[in-house]
């Protein structure tokens, strides 16, 4: 059973410029700052090196010392970003979520481009649910929502 987000966000630049600051692993730790019980991100990292593609693994460490292994599903510069978390929930959060993943969409639109960050956890039991139904719309959207400003804040003030 999955519990889904959602945020979206205009960028006044084009969906290369957008693309290539969202998905560099060194604009991670500037932009998602958490909110709530969602811990910032305090450094990301290829496993392995190298650069951005489809198949490596980018290693995400949190300021609650959490480290989540995520999966780069696809990555098809400028418009697609899909992952898939494959390791590292710490209880008790490892108790509610199995897995989880993300998917980013950029569409351009006149002089800018629309980013949309769908995201969801794959709950452990129905009773972990409402749980993870409550922290996603009270705590997770909001970490979305201000991940994406952040980038917005980033990008349009180097275009």
């Amino acid at each position: 059973m999955k519990v889904q987000s959602q945020a979206s966000i205009e960028i006044k630049a084009s969906p290369e410029q957008v693309f290539d600051f969202a998905t560099a692993v060194s604009s991670l730790p500037k932009v998602f700052k958490g909110y709530g019980v969602i811990p910032a991100i305090r450094s990301a990292e290829i496993v392995g090196g190298g650069e951005m593609r489809s198949g490596v693994i980018r290693r995400v460490t949190n300021y609650d010392n959490s480290v989540i292994d995520e999966e780069i599903i696809k990555l098809t510069r400028p418009t697609k970003q899909t992952y898939k978390i494959v390791s590292g929930f710490k209880p008790p959060f490892s108790y509610l979520v199995r897995s989880g993943g993300g998917d980013w969409t950029l569409t351009p639109s006149n002089d800018s481009t629309i980013v949309t960050w769908k995201f969801y956890f794959e709950v452990t039991s129905v009773l972990a649910y409402p749980i993870v139904a409550l922290i996603m719309s009270a705590q997770f959207q909001k970490a979305q929502q201000s991940c994406l400003a952040e980038i917005k804040k980033y990008v349009e003030n180097v275009v």
